[in-house]
Protein backbone atom coordinates (compact mmCIF):
# COMPACT_ATOMS: atom_id res chain seq x y z
CA UNK A 1 0.00 0.00 0.00
CA UNK A 2 1.14 3.58 -0.60
CA UNK A 3 1.94 5.06 2.80
CA UNK A 4 -0.98 7.55 4.10
CA UNK A 5 -3.27 6.62 1.39
CA UNK A 6 -7.02 5.26 2.37
CA UNK A 7 -7.16 1.39 1.88
CA UNK A 8 -10.36 0.79 -1.01
CA UNK A 9 -12.30 -1.96 -0.67
CA UNK A 10 -14.79 -3.73 -3.13
CA UNK A 11 -17.42 -6.53 -1.32
CA UNK A 12 -19.30 -7.25 -4.19
CA UNK A 13 -22.66 -8.68 -1.99
CA UNK A 14 -24.53 -6.84 0.33
CA UNK A 15 -26.22 -9.44 2.32
CA UNK A 16 -25.12 -10.49 5.72
CA UNK A 17 -21.66 -11.40 4.48
CA UNK A 18 -20.80 -8.60 2.60
CA UNK A 19 -22.41 -5.75 4.80
CA UNK A 20 -20.40 -6.82 7.86
CA UNK A 21 -18.03 -7.34 6.50
CA UNK A 22 -18.23 -3.66 4.94
CA UNK A 23 -18.90 -2.40 8.54
CA UNK A 24 -15.97 -3.51 10.34
CA UNK A 25 -14.21 -2.32 7.41
CA UNK A 26 -15.68 1.19 7.70
CA UNK A 27 -15.08 1.37 11.27
CA UNK A 28 -11.30 0.65 10.92
CA UNK A 29 -11.23 3.51 8.54
CA UNK A 30 -11.03 1.90 5.27
CA UNK A 31 -12.88 2.97 2.29
CA UNK A 32 -15.16 0.35 1.19
CA UNK A 33 -17.84 0.08 -1.84
CA UNK A 34 -20.71 -1.99 -1.46
CA UNK A 35 -22.32 -3.49 -4.34
CA UNK A 36 -25.09 -5.53 -5.09
CA UNK A 37 -27.11 -6.43 -7.81
CA UNK A 38 -30.50 -6.16 -6.30
CA UNK A 39 -32.37 -2.90 -4.66
CA UNK A 40 -32.99 -3.18 -0.70
CA UNK A 41 -35.20 -4.39 1.36
CA UNK A 42 -35.27 -7.27 -0.85
CA UNK A 43 -36.24 -11.43 0.09
CA UNK A 44 -33.50 -14.01 0.21
CA UNK A 45 -34.86 -17.39 -0.27
CA UNK A 46 -33.34 -19.01 3.36
CA UNK A 47 -34.70 -20.43 7.16
CA UNK A 48 -34.64 -17.46 8.58
CA UNK A 49 -33.29 -18.97 11.29
CA UNK A 50 -30.54 -16.95 14.02
CA UNK A 51 -28.47 -19.14 16.26
CA UNK A 52 -27.05 -17.34 19.51
CA UNK A 53 -23.57 -17.45 17.68
CA UNK A 54 -25.46 -15.04 14.83
CA UNK A 55 -27.31 -12.56 17.58
CA UNK A 56 -23.85 -12.12 19.04
CA UNK A 57 -22.15 -11.20 15.80
CA UNK A 58 -25.47 -8.82 15.38
CA UNK A 59 -24.45 -7.29 18.44
CA UNK A 60 -21.44 -6.45 17.43
CA UNK A 61 -23.18 -4.38 14.74
CA UNK A 62 -25.20 -2.57 17.09
CA UNK A 63 -28.25 -4.97 16.51
CA UNK A 64 -28.55 -6.22 19.82
CA UNK A 65 -31.99 -8.20 21.36
CA UNK A 66 -33.60 -4.23 21.83
CA UNK A 67 -32.76 -2.65 18.49
CA UNK A 68 -33.98 -6.32 16.84
CA UNK A 69 -37.30 -6.02 18.79
CA UNK A 70 -37.44 -2.00 17.48
CA UNK A 71 -36.91 -2.74 13.90
CA UNK A 72 -38.32 -6.84 13.70
CA UNK A 73 -41.27 -6.29 15.86
CA UNK A 74 -43.05 -9.66 16.51
CA UNK A 75 -40.04 -11.55 15.63
CA UNK A 76 -39.57 -15.05 16.56
CA UNK A 77 -37.48 -15.40 19.94
CA UNK A 78 -36.34 -18.67 20.11
CA UNK A 79 -36.34 -20.20 23.86
CA UNK A 80 -36.75 -24.29 22.75
CA UNK A 81 -35.43 -26.71 20.33
CA UNK A 82 -37.04 -30.07 19.31
CA UNK A 83 -35.26 -33.13 17.13
CA UNK A 84 -37.69 -35.56 15.84
CA UNK A 85 -36.21 -38.84 14.46
CA UNK A 86 -37.47 -40.96 11.52
CA UNK A 87 -39.68 -42.71 13.88
CA UNK A 88 -41.11 -39.53 15.08
CA UNK A 89 -39.28 -39.69 18.49
CA UNK A 90 -38.69 -36.33 19.87
CA UNK A 91 -36.73 -35.12 22.03
CA UNK A 92 -37.39 -31.39 23.44
CA UNK A 93 -35.00 -28.95 25.40
CA UNK A 94 -35.47 -25.46 26.37
CA UNK A 95 -32.14 -23.02 24.95
CA UNK A 96 -29.12 -22.47 27.14
CA UNK A 97 -29.07 -19.15 24.78
CA UNK A 98 -31.77 -17.39 23.17
CA UNK A 99 -32.12 -17.72 19.76
CA UNK A 100 -34.32 -15.59 16.67
CA UNK A 101 -35.81 -16.11 13.70
CA UNK A 102 -35.97 -13.19 11.80
CA UNK A 103 -37.33 -12.85 8.08
CA UNK A 104 -34.18 -12.38 5.50
CA UNK A 105 -36.01 -9.05 3.75
CA UNK A 106 -36.28 -7.68 7.22
CA UNK A 107 -32.77 -8.68 8.50
CA UNK A 108 -30.74 -8.07 5.26
CA UNK A 109 -31.83 -4.57 5.14
CA UNK A 110 -30.80 -4.07 9.22
CA UNK A 111 -27.42 -5.69 8.34
CA UNK A 112 -26.86 -3.34 5.01
CA UNK A 113 -28.05 -0.08 6.39
CA UNK A 114 -25.80 -0.49 9.47
CA UNK A 115 -22.80 -0.88 7.07
CA UNK A 116 -24.30 2.34 5.24
CA UNK A 117 -24.03 4.03 8.85
CA UNK A 118 -20.62 3.24 9.48
CA UNK A 119 -19.43 4.75 5.78
CA UNK A 120 -19.49 2.00 3.14
CA UNK A 121 -20.85 3.36 -0.26
CA UNK A 122 -23.65 0.98 -1.79
CA UNK A 123 -23.25 0.76 -5.41
CA UNK A 124 -26.45 -1.41 -7.22
CA UNK A 125 -24.73 -3.15 -9.98
CA UNK A 126 -24.27 -6.71 -11.40
CA UNK A 127 -21.01 -7.95 -11.53
CA UNK A 128 -20.90 -11.33 -13.40
CA UNK A 129 -17.22 -12.45 -13.16
CA UNK A 130 -15.19 -10.85 -10.58
CA UNK A 131 -12.10 -11.63 -12.55
CA UNK A 132 -12.64 -10.19 -15.40
CA UNK A 133 -14.62 -6.92 -14.54
CA UNK A 134 -12.25 -4.05 -14.83
CA UNK A 135 -13.95 -1.66 -12.77
CA UNK A 136 -12.95 -3.63 -9.80
CA UNK A 137 -9.16 -3.87 -10.80
CA UNK A 138 -8.59 -0.01 -8.76
CA UNK A 139 -9.20 -1.57 -5.37
CA UNK A 140 -6.77 -2.67 -3.31
CA UNK A 141 -8.64 -5.85 -1.78
CA UNK A 142 -12.08 -7.74 -3.67
CA UNK A 143 -14.38 -9.50 -1.24
CA UNK A 144 -16.70 -12.01 -2.95
CA UNK A 145 -19.84 -12.39 -0.71
CA UNK A 146 -22.53 -13.42 -3.80
CA UNK A 147 -23.53 -16.50 -1.60
CA UNK A 148 -24.21 -19.82 -2.75
CA UNK A 149 -24.27 -19.82 -6.46
CA UNK A 150 -20.59 -18.02 -6.28
CA UNK A 151 -19.49 -21.18 -4.21
CA UNK A 152 -20.17 -24.88 -4.39
CA UNK A 153 -23.84 -25.01 -4.95
CA UNK A 154 -23.74 -28.76 -2.74
CA UNK A 155 -27.45 -28.54 -1.71
CA UNK A 156 -30.74 -27.45 -2.15
CA UNK A 157 -33.49 -25.86 0.03
CA UNK A 158 -37.18 -25.33 -0.34
CA UNK A 159 -39.20 -23.18 1.57
CA UNK A 160 -42.66 -21.69 2.50
CA UNK A 161 -44.33 -19.76 4.61
CA UNK A 162 -46.94 -20.46 6.53
CA UNK A 163 -49.81 -18.54 8.66
CA UNK A 164 -51.47 -20.12 11.42
CA UNK A 165 -53.92 -19.27 13.86
CA UNK A 166 -52.69 -19.66 17.35
CA UNK A 167 -55.73 -21.01 18.33
CA UNK A 168 -54.73 -24.66 16.61
CA UNK A 169 -51.00 -24.58 18.13
CA UNK A 170 -49.71 -25.26 21.37
CA UNK A 171 -48.20 -22.86 24.08
CA UNK A 172 -44.79 -23.18 22.94
CA UNK A 173 -45.08 -23.09 19.22
CA UNK A 174 -44.52 -19.27 18.61
CA UNK A 175 -40.73 -20.31 20.23
CA UNK A 176 -39.85 -23.04 19.22
CA UNK A 177 -37.57 -24.38 16.52
CA UNK A 178 -37.96 -27.46 15.45
CA UNK A 179 -36.03 -30.34 12.61
CA UNK A 180 -37.51 -33.55 11.57
CA UNK A 181 -35.36 -36.09 9.95
CA UNK A 182 -36.04 -38.52 7.45
CA UNK A 183 -36.16 -42.25 6.47
CA UNK A 184 -36.05 -41.27 3.13
CA UNK A 185 -34.03 -38.80 2.83
CA UNK A 186 -30.58 -40.01 4.06
CA UNK A 187 -28.87 -36.82 4.35
CA UNK A 188 -31.76 -34.11 4.59
CA UNK A 189 -34.63 -32.49 7.22
CA UNK A 190 -37.34 -30.44 7.53
CA UNK A 191 -37.50 -27.51 9.50
CA UNK A 192 -40.67 -25.34 11.18
CA UNK A 193 -39.48 -22.48 12.19
CA UNK A 194 -41.74 -19.28 13.93
CA UNK A 195 -40.97 -16.31 12.27
CA UNK A 196 -43.36 -13.44 13.08
CA UNK A 197 -45.94 -13.74 15.50
CA UNK A 198 -49.05 -11.64 17.12
CA UNK A 199 -52.21 -11.83 19.16
CA UNK A 200 -54.18 -13.98 16.90
CA UNK A 201 -51.49 -15.96 14.29
CA UNK A 202 -48.13 -17.36 14.18
CA UNK A 203 -46.27 -17.24 10.86
CA UNK A 204 -44.22 -20.85 9.95
CA UNK A 205 -40.94 -20.82 8.00
CA UNK A 206 -41.89 -24.44 6.79
CA UNK A 207 -39.32 -26.04 4.56
CA UNK A 208 -36.35 -28.95 3.54
CA UNK A 209 -32.94 -28.87 2.54
CA UNK A 210 -31.33 -32.41 0.54
CA UNK A 211 -27.51 -33.00 -0.67
CA UNK A 212 -27.69 -32.18 -4.66
CA UNK A 213 -25.58 -35.36 -4.78
CA UNK A 214 -29.16 -37.29 -3.08
CA UNK A 215 -31.43 -35.78 -5.69
CA UNK A 216 -32.99 -37.47 -8.96
CA UNK A 217 -35.81 -38.92 -9.92
CA UNK A 218 -38.94 -39.06 -7.04
CA UNK A 219 -36.44 -37.63 -4.38
CA UNK A 220 -35.95 -34.04 -5.90
CA UNK A 221 -36.41 -31.48 -2.71
CA UNK A 222 -39.85 -30.48 -3.85
CA UNK A 223 -40.62 -34.38 -3.46
CA UNK A 224 -39.15 -34.14 -0.04
CA UNK A 225 -40.85 -31.18 0.61
CA UNK A 226 -44.34 -32.70 -0.41
CA UNK A 227 -44.01 -35.97 1.61
CA UNK A 228 -42.64 -33.59 4.60
CA UNK A 229 -46.30 -31.76 4.37
CA UNK A 230 -48.17 -34.99 3.56
CA UNK A 231 -46.71 -37.18 5.83
CA UNK A 232 -45.46 -35.62 8.58
CA UNK A 233 -47.31 -35.33 12.01
CA UNK A 234 -47.01 -32.01 12.81
CA UNK A 235 -46.58 -30.40 9.57
CA UNK A 236 -49.83 -31.82 8.72
CA UNK A 237 -51.89 -30.83 11.47
CA UNK A 238 -50.18 -26.97 10.86
CA UNK A 239 -51.36 -27.15 7.17
CA UNK A 240 -54.96 -28.49 8.31
CA UNK A 241 -55.19 -25.32 10.51
CA UNK A 242 -52.85 -22.95 8.32
CA UNK A 243 -54.79 -19.55 7.00
CA UNK A 244 -52.51 -18.64 3.99
CA UNK A 245 -49.68 -20.40 2.64
CA UNK A 246 -46.97 -18.73 -0.08
CA UNK A 247 -45.69 -21.05 -2.96
CA UNK A 248 -42.55 -22.60 -1.83
CA UNK A 249 -38.91 -21.51 -3.26
CA UNK A 250 -36.26 -23.66 -4.03
CA UNK A 251 -32.81 -21.91 -3.59
CA UNK A 252 -28.82 -23.53 -3.50
CA UNK A 253 -27.23 -23.84 -0.41
CA UNK A 254 -23.14 -23.83 -0.47
CA UNK A 255 -22.65 -26.55 2.74
CA UNK A 256 -19.28 -26.28 4.16
CA UNK A 257 -16.49 -28.84 2.83
CA UNK A 258 -13.56 -31.01 4.16
CA UNK A 259 -11.24 -28.43 2.64
CA UNK A 260 -11.92 -25.37 1.48
CA UNK A 261 -9.50 -22.28 -0.71
CA UNK A 262 -11.29 -19.05 0.02
CA UNK A 263 -8.62 -16.68 -1.35
CA UNK A 264 -7.84 -16.48 -5.09
CA UNK A 265 -5.42 -13.50 -5.55
CA UNK A 266 -6.97 -10.58 -4.47
CA UNK A 267 -10.40 -12.23 -4.47
CA UNK A 268 -11.31 -12.88 -0.84
CA UNK A 269 -14.44 -15.29 -0.16
CA UNK A 270 -16.73 -15.43 2.52
CA UNK A 271 -20.02 -16.61 3.89
CA UNK A 272 -21.79 -18.94 1.48
CA UNK A 273 -19.17 -17.96 -1.16
CA UNK A 274 -16.48 -19.44 0.60
CA UNK A 275 -18.68 -22.73 1.71
CA UNK A 276 -19.35 -21.62 5.50
CA UNK A 277 -22.65 -23.15 6.25
CA UNK A 278 -22.97 -25.60 8.89
CA UNK A 279 -22.50 -29.16 7.09
CA UNK A 280 -25.06 -30.96 9.08
CA UNK A 281 -28.09 -28.35 9.67
CA UNK A 282 -27.36 -25.91 6.62
CA UNK A 283 -26.96 -22.60 8.91
CA UNK A 284 -24.75 -20.54 7.06
CA UNK A 285 -26.07 -16.76 8.89
CA UNK A 286 -23.91 -16.70 11.97
CA UNK A 287 -20.79 -17.98 10.21
CA UNK A 288 -21.73 -15.28 7.51
CA UNK A 289 -21.74 -12.94 9.56
CA UNK A 290 -18.84 -13.93 11.76
CA UNK A 291 -16.59 -14.37 8.16
CA UNK A 292 -17.51 -10.73 7.80
CA UNK A 293 -15.53 -9.88 10.75
CA UNK A 294 -12.94 -11.86 10.20
CA UNK A 295 -11.99 -10.64 6.75
CA UNK A 296 -11.59 -7.24 7.61
CA UNK A 297 -9.29 -8.23 10.44
CA UNK A 298 -7.10 -9.60 7.60
CA UNK A 299 -7.55 -7.15 5.44
CA UNK A 300 -6.64 -4.52 7.96
CA UNK A 301 -3.47 -6.13 9.21
CA UNK A 302 -2.00 -6.89 5.98
CA UNK A 303 0.43 -5.10 3.62
CA UNK A 304 -1.10 -6.08 0.40
CA UNK A 305 -3.19 -7.78 -1.21
CA UNK A 306 -1.11 -11.48 -1.58
CA UNK A 307 -0.01 -10.88 2.80
CA UNK A 308 -4.41 -10.49 2.76
CA UNK A 309 -5.15 -13.62 0.95
CA UNK A 310 -2.78 -15.61 3.34
CA UNK A 311 -3.84 -14.23 6.57
CA UNK A 312 -7.35 -14.39 5.25
CA UNK A 313 -6.94 -18.55 4.66
CA UNK A 314 -5.49 -19.13 7.60
CA UNK A 315 -7.47 -17.34 9.49
CA UNK A 316 -10.19 -19.28 7.93
CA UNK A 317 -9.03 -22.31 8.44
CA UNK A 318 -8.64 -21.46 11.89
CA UNK A 319 -11.57 -20.62 12.67
CA UNK A 320 -13.81 -22.33 10.81
CA UNK A 321 -12.52 -25.49 9.31
CA UNK A 322 -12.55 -27.68 12.76
CA UNK A 323 -16.16 -26.70 13.03
CA UNK A 324 -17.24 -27.67 9.83
CA UNK A 325 -15.11 -30.80 9.72
CA UNK A 326 -17.16 -31.85 13.41
CA UNK A 327 -20.45 -30.86 10.95
CA UNK A 328 -19.52 -33.17 8.39
CA UNK A 329 -18.44 -36.11 10.77
CA UNK A 330 -21.79 -36.08 12.58
CA UNK A 331 -23.80 -35.96 9.65
CA UNK A 332 -21.86 -38.94 8.52
CA UNK A 333 -22.62 -40.56 12.20
CA UNK A 334 -26.20 -39.60 11.12
CA UNK A 335 -26.71 -40.74 7.91
CA UNK A 336 -28.65 -43.91 8.49
CA UNK A 337 -32.48 -44.14 9.62
CA UNK A 338 -30.79 -46.16 12.53
CA UNK A 339 -28.41 -44.02 13.58
CA UNK A 340 -31.28 -41.15 13.66
CA UNK A 341 -33.43 -43.21 15.67
CA UNK A 342 -30.65 -44.69 18.36
CA UNK A 343 -29.31 -41.00 18.55
CA UNK A 344 -33.52 -39.75 19.28
CA UNK A 345 -33.64 -42.88 22.05
CA UNK A 346 -30.33 -41.82 23.38
CA UNK A 347 -31.43 -38.03 23.86
CA UNK A 348 -35.02 -39.40 25.16
CA UNK A 349 -33.34 -42.24 27.57
CA UNK A 350 -30.04 -41.27 28.20
CA UNK A 351 -27.57 -38.35 29.97
CA UNK A 352 -29.64 -35.42 30.28
CA UNK A 353 -26.36 -33.25 29.34
CA UNK A 354 -26.11 -35.70 26.41
CA UNK A 355 -29.14 -34.49 25.47
CA UNK A 356 -28.53 -30.62 26.21
CA UNK A 357 -24.21 -31.25 24.72
CA UNK A 358 -26.36 -32.58 21.70
CA UNK A 359 -29.25 -30.35 21.35
CA UNK A 360 -26.82 -27.08 21.76
CA UNK A 361 -24.48 -28.07 18.80
CA UNK A 362 -27.06 -28.78 16.38
CA UNK A 363 -28.63 -25.73 17.10
CA UNK A 364 -25.82 -23.11 17.47
CA UNK A 365 -25.79 -22.73 21.34
CA UNK A 366 -22.34 -24.64 21.34
CA UNK A 367 -19.63 -25.55 18.75
CA UNK A 368 -19.08 -29.22 18.11
CA UNK A 369 -15.99 -29.30 19.02
CA UNK A 370 -17.38 -28.63 22.89
CA UNK A 371 -19.65 -31.32 22.22
CA UNK A 372 -17.03 -33.93 21.20
CA UNK A 373 -14.90 -33.08 23.67
CA UNK A 374 -17.57 -33.70 26.25
CA UNK A 375 -18.67 -36.68 24.84
CA UNK A 376 -15.06 -38.13 24.97
CA UNK A 377 -14.65 -36.83 28.92
CA UNK A 378 -18.31 -38.64 29.64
Amino acid sequence: MIPGRKVRVAIVGAGPAGAAAGWHLAARGVAVTLLDRSRFPRDKTCGDWLTPAALDELALLGLDAAELARHAPGHATVMATRLVSPDGRASTRPCARRGACVPRHVLDHLVRERAIAAGCEPVERTVRDIASDASLGTFDHVVDARGATAGIANAIGMRGYWTVARAALDAEASARVEIHTDAASRRGYGWIFPVHADANSVRFNIGVGVWKDDSGAGHTVADFLDRFVAQNRVTSALRDASLSATRPIGYPVALGVWRNRVADGRVLRIGDAANLADPLTGDGIGNALASGRRVAAAIAAASDATDAAQRWQRLCDDEFGSEIRNGLILRYLLTTTSAKNGAAWLLERGSPSFGTRLHGAVFGATPYSGWWRARRRG
